[in-house]
């Protein structure tokens, strides 16, 4: 990565239902006189019965609806095509589409290879700060990590000194404006503040931990379309010798185009792994995240300290190495970059 250049409903409505042969058997053994009352319990029966599948359904896409909300993704790619790096993107591309892989087959060589390292799997953990629980957890996980933390949590310098005395990375996780109604927490960033007053903001946010190598976006689906805001942000960052990685809460963020007209250092996440609910869905991402790194060099994955999340990616990471791959911190892509630069 150059990071200076830029259900559908699965069945039919009669698969809702059970079949109607055995029905239509037992109605024919009735009497005449039972048939119109046996016709109409029966319809009732089926019809209360796709109505509590599809009210289920219903319920799940409402839930599904108000996680994605709450943490501010809803029109956020799953997985980040559009990377800062045309030809990464590419195969990126080529892994989501299962494009022709014969034309790229020479591309993905020179993207991928590093020097015959393994790939890097970069884990970020989003929100961290807020609960103590949750950081005792990450820190019992196998690592280095990357640990992204609120500037409004709790005894924030105690859990930063912690994390990189284990060779974690720690990044800033900058509260910014979002689209919808989702609280970022106090000090966001918002995109229709005044230069002084966005300068004041993005200092407050900066000074209240030391020790972060970077920052990443805490939402922002809406400050971060900002091209004039993210310029500014970006260019203040990269005096203070950090980089920025984009959570791409959308895909409309103008992250990359901006770091690139100031001249900043800007990375983006490959992968949300747990911006869906459900364990099956973290899964899922776990093996793109793995896909994407053994084909491209290295996968940037942003994940949430949720129990749920905890619960699968724990082994996932425990038996990464002996699947060939390693464990990396954020800072470790500058490397990479170096290396991948023409």
């Amino acid at each position: 990565m150059t990071s200076r250049a830029e259900a559908q409903t699965r069945r039919a409505a009669g698969e809702l239902l059970p079949p109607l042969g055995p029905i239509a058997r037992a109605l024919e053994r009735q009497p005449p006189g039972a048939l119109g009352a046996l016709i109409a319990a029966a319809l009732g029966i089926l019809l209360g019965l796709a109505g509590a599948l599809l009210t289920g359904r219903a319920d799940n896409a409402d839930a599904a609806s108000f996680y994605a909300a709450s943490l501010d993704l809803r029109d956020a790619p799953l997985t980040a095509v559009r990377n800062v790096e045309p030809r990464r993107s590419r195969l990126i591309e080529e892994i989501l589409t299962a494009g022709a892989p014969e034309r790229l087959d020479a591309e993905r060589r020179r993207v991928a290879d590093r020097g015959g390292a393994r790939p890097k799997l970069v884990i970020i953990f989003d929100d961290m700060g807020i609960d103590r629980r949750a950081f005792g957890e990450v820190m019992a996980l196998p690592g280095p990590v990357t640990l992204s933390f609120l500037p409004y949590g709790h005894g924030l310098q105690a859990q930063v000194d912690a994390a990189k005395a284990r060779g974690d990375d720690v990044l800033l996780h900058l509260p910014m404006e979002p689209s919808g109604a989702a609280d970022p927490g106090p000090k966001s960033l918002e995109a229709d503040m005044s230069a002084d007053r966005l300068f004041e903001t993005l200092e407050w946010n900066l000074a209240q931990f030391d020790g972060y190598v970077g920052v990443n976006n805490h939402m922002g689906s809406k400050f971060t379309r900002n091209e004039q805001a993210m310029k500014r942000v970006l260019a203040a960052l990269d005096q203070r010798g950090l980089f920025y990685i984009d959570s791409l809460t959308t895909g409309s963020s103008a992250g990359a185009k901006a770091g690139a007209a100031v001249g900043a250092e800007v990375f983006v996440r490959d992968v949300f792994l747990d911006a869906e609910p459900g364990r099956s869905a973290v899964r899922r991402q776990l093996a793109l995240a793995e896909e994407i790194a053994a084909k491209t060099g290295y996968a940037i994955v942003i994940c949430h300290p949720r129990p749920e999340t905890l619960d699968m990616i724990g082994p996932w990471l425990t038996t990464a190495l002996a699947r060939g791959f390693e464990l990396a911190t954020v800072s470790s892509l500058r490397k990479i970059e170096v290396a991948a630069a023409p």
